[in-house]
């Protein structure tokens, strides 16, 4: 099926959400790394905050030039979802329940959301944010195999459901949605 390709200003709107989603995993994350006290998840987490800071940065020098916007404006959250959502993040109580929030739920819908953002893309106006997108994601799934990994362990000394429960609560704020973290446009 042959997807729409998206307008120029809701690829500004989409670009500027990215851009304040990844901004605010990289305050989160980066605050989760100095209280985190498994030594292995603090190095994750800070490694993760530098990369969520570039992709923050990346995505803002992509925002569309619209007459009559300022390009900074456009830098914006998504809405409530997304806010409760990092909230939640930045409230897990442990190493698992931090570390499946990230692999369960906060990257997989971020590669959900740049996939979608790649389908409906102008091929021949979106060149360089396409190139950015596929940085993006190539990072956002090593990452979530670096959590999940992670995690794996973590679940061997703790009861998993209640780890597992927190992934689900942060996908059930996004999930009405759909894809990603980001309202999509018709």
């Amino acid at each position: 099926m042959t997807r729409t390709p998206l307008r120029i200003e809701d690829t500004a709107r989409l670009l500027g959400a990215y851009s304040y989603v990844e901004g605010r995993l990289y305050e989160v994350l980066g605050t989760m790394a100095s209280d985190e006290p498994l030594a292995r998840a603090a190095l994750l987490f800070e490694e993760l905050s530098q990369q969520h800071a570039w992709h923050a940065s990346l995505f803002a020098e992509h925002v569309p030039v619209l007459a009559g916007a300022d390009p900074g404006s456009l830098r914006a959250s998504p809405g409530t979802p997304a806010e409760l959502a990092l909230e939640r993040l930045a409230g897990a109580a442990d190493s698992a329940a931090r570390l499946a929030m990230l692999a369960r739920a906060v990257l997989p819908r971020l590669v959900a959301g740049y996939r979608r953002h790649l389908e409906r893309a102008n091929r021949s106006s979106d060149a360089p944010v396409i190139r950015a997108l596929r940085l993006v994601v190539r990072d956002e799934v090593e990452a979530g195999l670096e959590c999940e990994t992670l995690l794996e362990e973590c679940l061997a000394g703790v009861d998993p459901a209640r780890a597992l429960a927190e992934a689900l609560s942060v996908e059930q704020l996004l999930a009405p949605g759909g894809p990603g973290w980001v309202p999509w446009p018709s």
